[in-house]
């Protein structure tokens, strides 16, 4: 029996760390954003019903194999928490009492009939429960479904004492069995007594129905397989009355088939013609013993989270949302008409390529483009249930949005992301986004939250790796992120409770790698209505869109003042730029000469677009909204210089030039000229790169040319210098003795550059020849080390002077020593 329970032993081990490992594993995928967003709540739970148990005295050691006659009574509590949309730890104690006899089971003649045994045991557990929703729930409590099916597993550890009762002849009385020994456990000769304490693996099913927002009630099937065979203080073979000696109780327990009246009913029974002897079968079968519980549960939620509120502005920009607009707010507005249209020479705006009859929305600078989103017809993410394509992110490279030209954007890889769709996002650097993402499939629910994820960039346009950011909450939503140029600084807006109106702007600042707690900006920047879409721009001016600020109507764009760090003041960016429609999301480059925001004004292509703004003049404060003082505009100059050789000081004719203008990624290509000469329009406020290429010469770094804050100046001169190739040359012939001139086989060379940084090893063949390549403007030297020649360094040839030879027959005559 010890390597069974052994074996039992390593088993409920093993089980026990697979279970917790897959409990372990659903709630970290959760906890890195896998899991749609579900109120995380505690719940009490009691149920009652009856138990019946499955084992040596029923016909089959099956759940099945029950009689409701010997049914027993179960009760239990529990306390539990919801972790995801699917999944429930459940931690339960109960009580089950179980029941057996044979005379009430068994037909008359059969072995069962014959052995007459009975028996009643009280089980105390306490149990781990893994419950699995079959649909899932999302959103608050209150948002659960109504008929909600389950099943469940985990692990129970329990105690149990299996009582028989005796005759009259020894007082009709219930006495404990495991003490007796009934099959001799415990005795010199036999097995030890068994263990009245064990774990068993349930495994059920139940249903919970809504009743109110707090309460449950469901009905719950569950099976408890245990690892023993005594819940019922029968197992294998009968030990015959000699074993027990005194103990004539102890016998009695033992063996019951002689006995005329069912101990338990009272009725008369047809005893055997011959006792059981010791060695012959007392169980019905080698399984081990288990019982089931059927009862109703009652459940009553504890969470105090309030439910999230119904429909903020983040809501409006996805698919279960219809638009409304607020152009009523010009009327009420303080301003004078006049006041919006101060700066409508300053800039000019158009609406890009890119937009389609569906939306697009949410641009932002992403590696040499703008990644966006957009619910243009996709077959491969569309929502049936609504007729229309969710969000989703696309990349559009710049030079082509720049020169409005129609291109066809590409499709993010979105399959790390499961179950969420798409928002915005933010570039944080090469290798990682900050992305607002909300739940998919989710049907019954008309607001989905939003929350923030870090995801890896693997490749342009493969993300991976996503996890959640500290800020989300299952109450409210986490959206729009935006970072400081130093990474330390995080601005999002959220619907939190506390803030001024609908939505606001929040900060939190990375302090000893942690987050601070969100801290809402006040109420220079918040209002009683909606502020959405912060950019904090490289030079530290944030800009948002509202619709609680005197405006044009709808949501207008802003530009906050700033002095010691302190936003004193908000300015409306007026028209062109804003209208009386919504008008938000706006971002600009390095030097605000572009930017790119969404809006839904009239004259587009369909829902939102997505609109490109250039900056026609520009003050010297790099603030949009400022007055005229120190105004320039944008004024045309021109970028000359040469390209030469590094090695010969030479200037190169008909070589190729690219200047990339990064603000817009426009590349332009022009070749030298036959003096080496070249030029390139260019204007200032401007950030370019330019790079010479010709064949035979490496790929030089990118130039960096700046003329922000240059002005009053018209040619900027730049000399490009340009590195060859290093030129292999084929250097062969034969090695001999210089005294002799014999062919010497079989000799090993070191040729060794003049820094030493490289050396070749050669070896002549068997008939004295030679073979190896080297770079044509090193001047080697060689050695030998072999017996009979003297060690010392030898010249070669300096082949640099000869730039056409690819190959030169060069013999070595080697000295013999005297």
């Amino acid at each position: 029996m010890y390597p069974k329970i052994k074996a039992i032993g390593l088993g409920i081990f093993f089980y026990v760390l697979c279970f917790f490992q897959l409990n372990i594993h659903c709630l970290a995928q959760h906890h890195k954003g896998l899991a749609p967003s579900t109120d995380k709540h505690w719940a009490l739970s009691f149920q009652t019903g009856v138990s019946n148990y499955f084992g040596d005295l029923t016909k089959s050691a099956s759940p099945t194999a029950i009689d409701p006659s010997l049914s027993g009574i179960y009760i239990s509590g529990a306390y539990e928490k919801r972790f995801s949309h699917r999944f429930i730890l459940r931690g339960e104690i109960s009580w089950s009492r179980i029941n057996g006899d044979d005379a009430q089971t068994a037909d008359i003649g059969t072995f069962e009939y014959n052995r007459n045994l009975h028996f009643r045991n009280d089980i105390f557990q306490l149990s781990a429960l893994a419950q699995i929703d079959i649909f899932p729930h999302f959103g608050h409590y209150t948002e659960r479904k109504r008929v909600t099916p389950y099943v469940l597993t985990g692990l129970t550890a329990f105690l149990h004492n299996p009582k028989g009762k005796t005759t009259n002849d020894f007082g009709s009385t219930w006495v404990d069995l495991a003490p007796l020994g009934t099959e001799g456990q415990g005795g010199e000769i036999y097995k030890p007594k068994y263990n009245q304490a064990g774990l068993a693996i349930p495994l059920g099913i139940g249903v919970n129905v809504k009743v109110t927002d707090r309460i449950d009630v469901g009905v719950e099937w569950v099976s408890k397989y245990t690892f023993t065979d005594y819940l019922d203080d029968v197992s294998l073979h009968y030990v015959g009355d000699a074993h027990f000696g005194d103990n004539k109780l102890g016998a009695a327990m033992a063996d019951r088939s002689q006995e005329s009246v069912a101990v338990l009913t009272g009725e008369q029974r047809q005893v055997p013609d011959e006792k059981f002897g010791p060695g012959e079968k007392r169980s019905s079968n080698n399984s081990n013993d288990g019982f089931s519980n059927f009862s109703v549960r009652v459940r009553y939620i504890l969470s105090k989270n309030r439910p999230p509120k119904s429909l903020s502005w983040l809501h409006k920009n996805n698919e279960f949302y219809k638009p409304t607009l607020h152009a009523e707010k010009l009327e009420k507005s303080t301003h004078e008409p006049s006041e919006f249209m101060k700066y409508k020479d300053r800039y000019t705006i158009q609406n890009l390529a890119i937009n389609t009859a569906g939306s697009e929305r949410s641009p932002y600078f992403y590696q040499d483009g703008l990644i966006y989103t957009t619910d243009r017809n996709d077959r491969k993410h569309f929502n049936k249930h609504y007729r229309k394509s969710y969000y989703n992110f696309y990349f559009a490279p710049l030079h082509d949005l720049y020169r409005n030209e129609q291109t066809r954007p590409i499709a993010i890889d979105s399959s790390a992301f499961h179950h969420h769709h798409h928002h915005s996002a933010f570039q944080i650097d090469d290798h990682h986004m900050i992305a607002t993402l909300y739940e998919a499939d989710v049907p019954h629910l008309e607001v989905a939250q939003h929350k923030l994820f870090l995801i890896d960039v693997l490749g342009e346009n493969i993300w991976s790796n996503i996890r959640e950011l500290p800020f989300n909450n299952e109450h409210y939503s986490i959206s729009e992120p935006s970072f400081s140029r130093d990474g330390n600084t995080l601005y999002f807006v959220s619907d939190m409770e506390g803030g001024y109106g609908g939505t606001d702007i929040y900060v939190s600042y990375k302090y000893n790698g942690q987050w601070t707690y969100p801290i809402n900006l006040g109420e220079v920047v918040n209002t009683p209505g909606d502020e959405v879409s912060p950019y904090i721009h490289p030079d530290g001016t944030l800009y948002f869109a509202s619709d609680g600020h005197d405006g044009m109507g709808g949501l207008d764009l802003y530009e906050a003042y700033t002095k010691k760090g302190i936003i004193f003041a908000v300015a409306n960016l007026g028209a062109p730029i804003n209208s009386t429609h919504d008008d938000y999301g706006l971002i600009l480059n390095s030097v605000k000469r572009t930017g790119y925001f969404t809006s839904n004004r009239l004259g587009g292509k369909g829902g939102n677009d997505i609109y490109q703004l250039n900056v026609n003049g520009i003050n010297l404060s790099r603030m949009l909204t400022d007055e005229h003082e120190n105004l320039f505009t944008i004024e045309a100059m021109k970028l000359k210089g040469k390209v030469v050789s590094k090695d010969t000081k030479v200037a190169l004719p008909r070589i190729l030039v690219s200047l990339k203008n990064l603000e817009t990624n426009a590349l332009i290509t022009k070749r030298t000229d036959e003096n080496g000469n070249y030029d390139f329009d260019i204007s200032n406020e401007s950030n370019y790169e330019i790079f010479p290429s010709a064949f035979g010469y490496k790929r030089m770094k990118p130039t960096k040319i700046s003329t922000v804050g240059v002005f009053g100046k018209d040619v900027i001169e730049k000399k490009l210098v340009i590195e060859p190739l290093a030129q292999k040359v084929k250097l062969y012939g034969q090695v001999t003795n210089k005294t002799t001139g014999e062919l010497l086989k079989n000799i090993e060379l070191v040729f060794i550059s003049p820094n030493e940084d490289e050396n070749i090893y050669v070896k002549s063949d068997n008939e004295g020849n030679y073979t190896m390549e080297i770079d044509k403007d090193k001047k080697y030297y060689f050695f030998v080390e072999e017996k009979g020649f003297l060690e010392k360094n030898y010249q070669i040839p300096d082949l640099s002077k000869y730039r056409t030879v690819t190959s030169m027959k060069y013999n070595i005559r080697l000295e013999p020593k005297e």
